[in-house]
């Protein structure tokens, strides 16, 4: 019976500690190179972020994800599904690997009205879940205040 109690209280304690992936994200907003974007970052070196940059004579709207584990996971050059869910509506969306980062542009209406459709959902909640199948990787980031951060960031990519 004290085994039991023990097992008990260590099971309450670890559930009250929150795992890695689930520590708070920071929403971070800027501009480099006539760049325009707005940066999810985690203390764990990961990056979500969207974006708006001059293309010819328009703009263009894309999303970017960073992660440490991509350095020994995708190959550059090589298109992966970026799995998205946002308060249980699960989306994909194929991103190209750059170097160690994936990159998605929308260049097509499809593509316009995908990224318009995660932006306004993410601006609107407080939690995202990403996974990349392929390579078996998955987080999850709890963050505040990502209406402020991507208000108006996308005006002149739509």
């Amino acid at each position: 019976m004290r085994a039991l109690r023990f097992n008990l209280c260590a099971l309450l304690l670890l559930a009250g500690l929150p795992a890695a992936a689930q520590q708070m994200a920071e929403w971070e907003r800027g501009s480099a190179k006539n760049v325009e974007y707005a940066n999810l970052t985690t203390g764990m070196g990961d990056v979500f972020g969207f974006f708006c940059r001059p293309v010819k004579n328009r703009f263009v709207g894309g999303m970017v994800m960073k992660a440490n584990a991509f350095r020994t996971l995708i190959r550059d050059e090589q298109s992966y599904s970026l799995n998205i869910v946002i308060d249980g509506e699960r989306d994909s969306i194929v991103f190209k690997a750059k170097d160690v980062d994936l990159w998605f542009e929308a260049s097509d209406l499809n593509q316009q009205l995908s990224l318009g459709r995660l932006y306004d959902a993410v601006r609107a909640s407080h939690q995202l879940e990403l996974a990349v199948s392929a390579i078996g990787w998955r987080e999850r980031y709890d963050f505040a205040d990502a209406e402020k951060a991507l208000a108006g960031l996308m005006d002149r990519c739509q």
